[in-house]
């Protein structure tokens, strides 16, 4: 009864397969799911066949191991024609040879060979010539179906297969040939072994339908596999498979066998032992599978975990040489790639390698015609010849190509800050000859953003122009950081003025504001603080502004803009690293705020109508703690009239401290607020923090950053230049 139950279970497993073929990039499709679908019908009959042992009539039972016998060698034929049908053209021949194929089988089966034990799939048959010649050419009917359908129509479709994918000098092709042969030789083996062990157990026989749910398993899968494996990791993975799935079905089955005289005394404690034996080998095996695949020669082709983890490890305080052999040491283990160039926008257009694992340094041109062309359709990862599927780039693949073969390239990984590029990284060949496949492209694609922290540490950081040579902790002084801090753009539109103020307590921090220009009608106004002090702040700061603007590009929602900003942090920025501020989008023509507090501690509404400061921030969440922040995101809006003031300030201002140890509080800033809202928005923060300097009489404790945003009417654009045109507009500065 074991035999039906194991039976059952792989007739489901092919029936269910039969349902769920994936056939995306399948060649010959109908062919392949004709034999996934005869093996399920074959499976299935296998169980009527065995029950129909125990309990039907014996004639039924013989005819319908008459059908068996030809499915059998149905499958096989339709193995053989579609391995043919993948290496030439079917036209009418081939069509004739599969129909006669199959007529022969039919024949052969139905009137050539006997079944001699209903009981136990036993058969026979005659020698094909009777008298003297039987004495030169011994061979039955029985041996011929084997040699002629089982051997040589699907050995033969292998064979054209393979000449045929090497006459077309395709990797891929010649790859998918030997796998396919493979499965071939493999279907063999495993029968050749089962009638071997049926000899001993007759009823074992019955299992060859889990041979044919394996072979089939490997035929839906090879024929959709455009991966090209070295061989090094086609060794590999072998031995992999074999320690996870032959290993214990070799042991389970030798103590299945080895065991089976105990089987008439004790049932039971057969069942149990064997079966405990059965899930201790699998157990083992996966374990065994598991410690080999740690070592770098055995590591699995799904690599993203572990190559994502490599990339958060990297130290930006070493050495630059260190860290482009870190990542390039990450590619070779991960991705295996075998060579790596780091080229990084520099002054008069120009792309410098600043990193080759082998080979020349070339010096290219930033603005490379297939460089540009790549970059306008917004591609961060490109693989070489994509261009000829994407028809936007079709007139451009001269230029592309030529741009792969300046690099070497194999991969380009393009850095882009917004609009501006950062540099590249060109990934070589391979080792061992594989190419890149869509899961490669994926992985980069979905790490892109260390890929962006490590470029464009090298074009700001690293960059011997600007890093400092005494202190080796000091990688850039005061003024880079301060101007990439005032990089920003200012908001023309006569309905706002916005005013800012970043002071930091020790030259350089982690605080900052941002405007971005959306279009003409909205803008994006973004202020906070990085946790952190010093150089490593303000390193995190300069590249969060620049990965905000980089997201932009793409993303289109307000909510998923900062949700992304939230998981750059969490898993690209230094561990540890969060952010407490707040992302506004004023949009002019409904004038409208639309805003989302990311743990800002003070954001303060004025109105004129009613004279009056109020608290209009709410509950808000930090941003790097936790992995996905949507569900604790919202968005808020406020209708905005002519003279309400918004101030937005991190936590610096209002926890600084007097010599008496009074805080200075948000009351401080209302006031402030309600006595100088007439001005313009740069006079009313440096009101404030006059006012600060004079409460605390000290050095500051903390980075002072303020934001200040007044909308306007035309009178009072009239006083506010009027007050400030000594100073200069908010705009200007």
């Amino acid at each position: 009864m074991i035999y039906v139950i194991i039976n059952i279970g792989i007739a489901a497993y092919l029936a269910w397969s039969s349902f769920n073929v994936n056939t995306k990039n399948m060649r010959n499709e109908n062919s392949l799911i004709n034999i996934v679908l005869l093996s399920a019908a074959t499976a299935i009959l296998t169980v009527v066949t065995m029950l129909m042992v125990m309990w039907g009539p014996e004639r039924f039972t013989v005819f319908l191991e008459h059908v068996l016998l030809f499915l059998i060698a149905l499958i096989y034929i339709v193995i053989g024609f579609y391995f043919l049908g993948n290496a030439v053209k079917v036209g009418k021949i081939v069509s004739f040879l599969k129909i006669a194929s199959i007529l022969a089988a039919l024949w052969i089966s139905a009137s050539k060979i006997q079944v001699a034990d209903y009981t136990r799939f036993v058969f026979e048959s005659k020698v094909l010539v009777q008298g003297d010649l039987a004495q030169f050419f011994p061979m039955t009917w029985l041996q011929l179906y084997f040699g002629l359908f089982i051997f040589v129509l699907p050995g033969l479709g292998a064979l054209i297969l393979m000449l045929s994918a090497e006459n077309v000098n395709s990797r891929q092709a010649f790859q998918r040939a030997l796998l396919f042969a493979a499965s071939l030789v493999f279907a063999w083996i495993s029968s050749a072994a089962l009638s071997y062990i049926s000899e001993m157990l007759p009823m074992m026989i019955s299992l060859y339908t889990g041979v044919l749910a394996i072979t089939v398993t490997f035929l839906t899968r090879i024929s959709v596999q455009d991966k090209i494996y070295d061989t090094l990791t086609l060794f590999s993975n072998f031995i992999v498979n074999v320690i996870k799935y032959a290993v214990p079905s070799f042991v389970a089955a030798l103590f299945f066998v080895g065991l089976r005289p105990i089987h008439s005394r004790a049932p039971v404690l057969y069942t149990v032992v064997v079966f405990a034996i059965a899930c201790a080998a699998v157990f083992g095996a996966r374990l065994l599978a598991a410690a080999i695949t740690k070592i770098s020669t055995f590591r699995s082709s799904s690599y993203g975990a572990a190559f994502e983890g490599d990339l958060a490890s990297i130290d930006y305080n070493d050495e630059t040489s260190d860290i482009c052999n870190k990542l390039f040491e990450i590619f070779q283990n991960r991705a295996n790639v075998g060579e790596m160039k780091v080229l990084i926008a520099g002054g008069n257009n120009e792309l410098n390698t600043v990193f080759a694992s082998r080979g020349a340094k070339p010096t290219l041109s930033a603005v490379d015609p297939g460089l540009e062309a790549i970059r306008e359709q917004g591609i961060n990862v490109f693989m070489k010849n994509e261009a000829d599927g994407i028809f936007a780039l079709q007139q451009k693949t001269a230029e592309i190509n030529s741009f792969f073969k300046a690099t070497g390239a194999e991969v380009l990984i393009i850095l882009n800050e917004g609009r501006h590029l950062v540099g590249v990284i060109a990934l070589g060949e391979k080792r061992g000859g594989a190419s890149y496949d869509e899961y490669d492209m994926q992985i980069f694609d979905k790490l892109y953003s260390y890929f962006f922290v490590f470029g464009y540490y090298m074009s700001n950081i690293a960059n011997a122009s600007v890093v400092g040579t005494v202190n080796r902790e000091i990688r850039m002084s005061a003024q880079i950081i301060t101007s990439i801090q005032e990089n920003m753009d200012p908001v023309d539109n006569p309905k706002m003025d916005v005013g800012y103020l970043m002071v930091p307590a020790h030259n350089i921090g982690g605080e900052f504001v941002d405007l971005i220009r959306l279009t003409d009608t909205r803008h994006i106004f973004v202020t906070g603080a990085l946790s952190g002090k010093g150089i490593s702040a303000s390193m995190s700061m300069v590249i969060l502004k620049s990965i905000i603007r980089t997201y932009l590009n793409s993303t289109h929602d307000f909510k998923k803009l900062v949700a992304k900003v939230n998981q750059f942090i969490r898993f690209s920025l230094p561990k540890g690293t969060f952010f407490a501020g707040v992302f506004c989008l004023m949009d002019f023509e409904t004038d409208t705020l639309y805003y989302v507090n990311c743990g800002i501690p003070a954001m303060l509404l004025y109105t004129r109508a009613y004279n009056n400061v109020i608290e209009i921030q709410g509950n808000g969440y930090v941003l790097g703690f936790v992995k996905d922040i949507t569900p604790l995101l919202k968005v808020k809006q406020i209708k905005l009239s002519a003279g309400d003031v918004i101030a937005i300030s991190t936590a610096g201002l209002i926890n600084s401290h007097s010599l008496r140890g009074e805080q200075y509080g948000k009351d401080r800033i209302k006031k402030s607020m309600t006595d100088n809202y007439m001005y313009s928005g740069m006079r009313m923060c440096a009101f404030l923090f006059d006012d600060l300097k004079r409460f605390m009489a000290k050095e500051l404790d903390d980075d002072i950053t303020v934001t200040m945003i007044r909308y306007l009417d035309k009178d009072s654009q009239t006083v506010s230049d009027e007050e400030d045109s000594d100073n200069g507009s908010s705009d200007n500065n």
